[in-house]
């Protein structure tokens, strides 16, 4: 079965039916490993199956599969199925996503107390460069049929890329501290250098027992990036002429108020 279709699969369902009493929320960017990092805490059967449940293309089937109509009936419908045995439902935000829910306050009245774990990637350019292929390619995970395109440098879609991974990263931070959330930040290279040190840390901070041999040593799915990637970073240094960030000039609380409602959603 190909990988992107095995979500849906109802073997992932937990068997035993149990009510969600902790809710782990990976705040994330496209590209910045939230995926790897999804799947091997769903193999420790301790947190659920964090995936993109909200993304609209996966939402849309999820609706399909559940005889859902609306988000709420939805989530719900996925907590039943996708909560772990010791009480955990788990899913993947991008920032983008937060407009599925109509805003960030909207997002927390689906979940009770949710913790949040922001991921981001210290290599913010192998970022934008991993999303331009993927945007490209169609292929955002390993061993997705794609669009069968050759991806090609365009220094254009990278800039825009690392702009906006960035300056959605600080609006996630800015939206967690305004409203109080319980979060801290991982960085993703951390994370793939350290997979054990890095789950049993998410465990502790949600208070969660693992079983002793439930944390997976080794990443369980496969690195995407090529050679290419490493070629594209440094053509776009070489390329990038030190232009400067079109950013809006000091303005009054009005300004402030106005990016503050935009950011609420």
């Amino acid at each position: 079965m190909e990988l992107y279709e095995n979500q849906f699969d109802e073997k992932h369902d937990f068997s035993k039916q149990v009510e969600a009493e902790k809710t782990l929320i990976i705040a994330s960017t496209p590209r910045c490993g939230s995926h790897m990092l999804g799947h091997a805490l769903y193999e420790t059967g301790c947190f659920g199956f964090p995936l993109e449940y909200v993304n609209p293309a996966n939402l849309d089937r999820w609706k399909q599969r559940l005889r859902t109509s609306d988000l709420s009936d939805t989530l719900s419908a996925l907590r039943a199925r996708r909560t772990s045995g010791n009480g955990v439902f788990a899913i993947k935000v991008h920032y983008s996503h937060l407009a599925q829910f109509d805003g960030f306050e909207r997002l927390l009245s689906h979940f009770r107390n949710p913790s949040f774990v922001l991921l981001t990637r210290k290599k913010a350019l192998d970022q934008a460069v991993s999303l331009s292929i993927a945007n490209q390619t169609g292929v955002w995970i390993s061993g997705q049929k794609g669009s069968g395109v050759e991806p090609e440098y365009q220094f254009d879609a990278i800039d825009r890329g690392l702009r906006s991974t960035l300056a959605q990263n600080a609006a996630w931070r800015y939206l967690l501290i305004a409203h109080g959330c319980r979060f801290f930040e991982m960085n993703f290279d951390e994370v793939r250098r350290s997979l054990e040190p890095s789950i049993a840390k998410i465990a502790d901070f949600m208070d969660i027992d693992l079983p002793e041999g439930s944390v997976p040593k080794e990443q369980v799915t496969r690195q995407q990036g090529q050679s290419r990637n490493t070629a594209w970073v440094s053509r776009y240094l070489e390329d990038f002429g030190g232009g400067e960030l079109d950013m809006p000039r000091p303005a009054g609380p009005s300004f402030f108020q106005r990016v503050r409602k935009k950011l609420l959603g």
